[in-house]
């Protein structure tokens, strides 16, 4: 909803990537707790607790704590079809009451692997402030540092899930 009469744009971010694992296996990376809190939006350094519960309409929440500041993110399971796709809110409620949409599509390869398809929608609301070129430039900054913050994170899951491979040969 737009603020003093002034429109608020969203932001769209697409990423894909190529994984050398099982859709299964990726798939669980976005819906297993032991795994999720090793990547998403925390690290097993910094996490200081997740809750999940990992169903249609069911809610996460991760505390992770760097540098001494609690960062709390939270969001719902709206869609979830085992090692196709998931749909689900994410929101941190210390710095905005929106929500934002992540949307997760996996295909198996038929040279092995699983590419996956990440779509994330956010609200960036326009201060009044603003030109509308000052406005463009903030939208495109937050594009950019999101889209390297989630870059960095599918870097993180990619070790994990290696990790987990690695494990598995031993």
């Amino acid at each position: 909803m737009a603020k003093f009469n002034v429109e608020n744009e969203h932001v769209e971010i697409d990423v894909e990537r190529l994984l050398k694992f099982s859709p299964e296996l990726v798939y669980e990376a976005w819906t297993k707790k032991d795994i999720l809190k090793q990547w998403f939006m925390t690290s097993t350094r910094t996490n200081k607790s997740i809750e999940a519960d990992v169903k249609e309409g069911g809610t996460y929440r991760i505390v992770d704590v760097r540098n001494g500041k609690e960062n709390i993110i939270e969001g719902t399971f709206e869609t979830l079809i085992m090692d196709e796709f998931i749909k689900m809110t994410i929101g941190m409620p210390g710095l905005s009451e929106e929500q934002d949409v992540i949307e997760v599509e996996f295909f198996e390869r038929e040279t092995g692997g699983t590419q996956m398809f990440f779509y994330y929608r956010s609200l960036v609301e326009k201060e009044r402030r603003l030109t509308s070129l000052e406005y463009k430039q903030k939208k495109k900054e937050y594009h950019d540092s999101i889209t390297h913050g989630f870059e960095l994170m599918f870097d993180k899951m990619n070790q994990v899930l290696q990790d987990i491979e690695d494990s598995k040969q031993q």
